[in-house]
């Protein structure tokens, strides 16, 4: 009989693994039992992230093809296949900017890493994932793809990876790949501080007194986050199927 949320058969490449949702992901998957990769922009933490998951950091930059397909050629050289891909980086530029005043630059950027990253992510992995056991790519959207965010390029970026996890879910089943795509709630990351703190700033208030008011209010841990993810990459989560909302 299997050990519910067993990871010890499985490789996981846990993109943007260095800070956030992404590294609560990287650390609890390791604690499981799985081999996990980091890669991230952020050479310093991601390192450490890696080490202290006891795993293997790969620096890559989501927004360079040539990066991505270095990063899934060193996982192919090193350990032959992936179990799961999940794609946690992501950037929110461009808060509270009014659309008449929001620049084209500022839209490509987000827009590049969120969406994107994330397809270039997914296509280079897959023919590592095919080699897999019961494999998984897990992207992260935002309830800001369906409802108001505070940037206009965060929405449309986030509607991207939306649409993007769905129709890889509907075409990739057939070939045995799990697709699910994940909008976490309001969750206490550096990303959702900052614009907390940009909002309160901008309104005249203490920026750390409405991050404290956010915390109380409900903001959730990273860890939470982290724990659906670590359950969809797992052979028990085989039956789950589209679009997952957290807290």
């Amino acid at each position: 009989m299997t050990t519910t949320m067993n990871l010890k058969t499985k490789t996981i490449l846990v993109v943007g693994g260095a800070v956030g949702i992404g590294q609560a992901t990287a650390l609890l998957c390791a604690e499981r039992g799985a081999h996990v990769i980091v890669a991230d922009f952020n050479e310093a933490e991601g390192k450490a992230t890696a080490q202290q998951a006891g795993g293997t950091f790969v620096r890559v930059d989501v927004t360079d093809e040539a990066s991505v397909v270095a990063l899934c050629a060193s996982i192919a050289e090193s350990h032959g296949k992936l179990d799961a891909l999940v794609q946690t980086a992501g950037i929110l530029k461009g808060a509270y900017v009014a659309l008449e005043d929001f620049e084209l630059a500022t839209l490509r950027q987000v827009v590049d890493v969120n969406t994107i990253g994330s397809f270039l992510c997914a296509k280079y992995a897959l023919p590592l994932l095919k080699k897999g056991q019961k494999p998984a790519i897990i992207l992260i959207s935002s309830p800001a793809a369906y409802g108001v965010s505070s940037s206009y390029a965060y929405a449309m970026s986030k509607g991207g990876v939306s649409a993007l996890g769905t129709t890889m879910a509907g075409k990739l089943a057939p070939e045995g790949v799990r697709v699910n795509v994940v909008f976490p709630g309001g969750i206490n990351t550096f990303m959702k501080r900052s614009v907390i703190e940009e909002d309160a700033a901008r309104k005249g208030q203490d920026p750390q007194a409405a991050v404290d008011a956010a915390a109380q209010s409900g903001l959730g841990e990273p860890i939470g986050v982290a724990r659906v993810l670590a359950f969809l990459v797992s052979d028990e989560a085989d039956y789950v199927r589209g679009s997952v909302s957290t807290r």
